[in-house]
């Protein structure tokens, strides 16, 4: 072969060559635009999902803050059902032992002790079955807000799963 054949091969096909080499940049350059697309939607989705995320932590935390609240207050009153319960049993019993310190006779005593046993019971039994109520009702108001969030995030995973 002698240089001339090979500059008119050369020229011949140097159009085609040019045309592949500028298709393949513009398909590269078409393809590098879909990734930086995609790329940015990633990114999107990506500082949504966070941000929901955070929204939904906050809420956590807000109804861990509500249960504690409840918490407080609950056994405070508790505590005050307590103080009040043994206040009235002191000053219960001190009526009844002067009343026993006074009794004439061994009956009127024991009768005396009898009465004072059986209001000591009536009382015990009504003081246990209010605590009774006060702590379900207590126990009730310190899980609602975390129950109320569990359900919640049941639901949007849920909603999650049910998109796709």
């Amino acid at each position: 072969m002698n240089a001339e054949t090979v500059l008119k091969s050369l020229e011949a096909i140097t159009p085609a060559v040019e045309k592949v080499t500028a298709d393949a940049i513009a398909q590269g350059k078409a393809n590098l635009e879909t990734v930086v697309e995609k790329g940015q939607e990633m990114m999107g989705t990506a500082v949504k999902t966070v941000g929901e995320m955070s929204e939904f932590a906050k809420g956590n935390v807000d109804a861990m803050m509500v249960s504690a609240k409840a918490a407080t207050t609950g056994f405070e009153t508790l505590a005050n059902m307590i103080v009040e319960h043994s206040k009235k049993s002191f000053e219960d019993a001190t009526t009844a032992m002067k009343s026993m310190a006074a009794a004439k006779s061994p009956a009127e005593l024991f009768q005396l002790q009898n009465e004072f046993a059986k209001t000591r019971f009536d009382h015990a039994v009504a003081m246990w079955s209010a605590m009774s109520e006060t702590m379900l009702k207590v126990a009730g108001e310190i899980a609602q807000p975390m129950s109320s969030r569990i359900a919640l995030a049941g639901e949007t995973m849920k909603g999650m799963f049910a998109a796709r």
